[in-house]
């Protein structure tokens, strides 16, 4: 993806610091994949494992995090987020991605070039492991924050009593850890077992990544107007808010998939001189 190379890159306005490069953490990012796997098409289970091969989407949504240090990737490092002015409620693309480098406008272009059989397998391989990561991304609420604190980066927060940390970190990966200590695959499997028909009506209704922001950003501004008076956090904030980042994992694993299996529904078979053998 050498051509990308040309994005422009916005320095002043990076999201994460390079000790908590993780968005949503590795953890969430595995379980927002392991729920969408569980939800693919037929079709697009074939089509995504055409293109990661043994990977899942549990393991490939974390690649776009691991490739952070990689000077050849920095043309993507502004495509993690969306950042809007305080006091706005919704993000506005002519004022906050204007040029299209923002994770609301990734998503689609990198879904439509995943599916593009024109495109080289490097490329498209490429596309599915960048766009899967950022429709997580999106439903983490500070990664529709604001531009002036980093989402959450500089705003410090000691959590259960010693862990030095930030906001940003904290709904990334404290609040998940303490509830899986580890077990993720067990938190993936209740998570996407325990969604209801009613929910996946209400997620599938729309797959605009504007409105998904505009869901993090709602609850973004509630994170911040429940911000600890002395920085610190405990076992209380966690109870009041896990169920909020429990809900929104699993939103982003149902809308992956719906999004995934929207995009592959037309991609036609690979030939058989490259299709790949898939294991019942």
């Amino acid at each position: 993806m050498k051509r990308r190379r040309r994005f422009v890159m916005f320095a002043c306005v990076p999201l994460v610091i390079a000790s908590i490069a993780n968005a949503w953490g590795a953890e969430g990012h595995k379980i927002v994949g392991a729920i969408a796997m569980t939800r693919l098409t037929p079709q697009a289970r074939v089509a995504i494992r055409e293109l990661l091969g043994d990977d899942d989407l549990s393991t490939a949504g974390v690649w776009a995090d691991q490739i952070r240090g990689d000077p050849k990737y920095d043309w993507a490092k502004p495509l993690h987020y969306v950042n809007a002015p305080r006091g706005e409620a919704t993000i506005v693309l002519a004022r906050d991605c204007p040029t299209g480098e923002c994770v609301v406008a990734a998503i689609p272009r990198f879904l439509a070039e995943a599916a593009d059989r024109s495109k080289s397998m490097e490329d498209r391989k490429d596309a599915l492991r960048f766009a899967i990561h950022f429709i997580g991304d999106l439903h983490q609420p500070l990664h529709a924050g604001y531009g002036d604190d980093l989402g959450g980066n500089k705003i410090p927060v000691i959590a259960f009593r010693d862990m030095k940390t930030n906001l940003h970190a904290l709904w990334d990966t404290v609040l998940i850890h303490h509830k899986t200590q580890g077990e993720w695959k067990a938190l993936a499997a209740t998570l996407g077992g325990g969604v209801q028909p009613d929910e996946v009506i209400t997620w599938q209704a729309t797959l605009d990544p504007v409105e998904w922001a505009n869901e993090s950003r709602a609850l973004m501004r509630r994170i911040y107007d429940q911000l600890p008076k002395d920085d610190r956090v405990g076992q209380e904030y966690y109870e009041a808010n896990i169920a909020t980042v429990e809900r929104r994992l699993t939103a982003g694993g149902v809308r992956m998939a719906a999004a995934l299996n929207k995009a592959f529904a037309t991609a036609s078979p690979a030939t058989p001189s490259v299709a790949p053998t898939v294991k019942p």
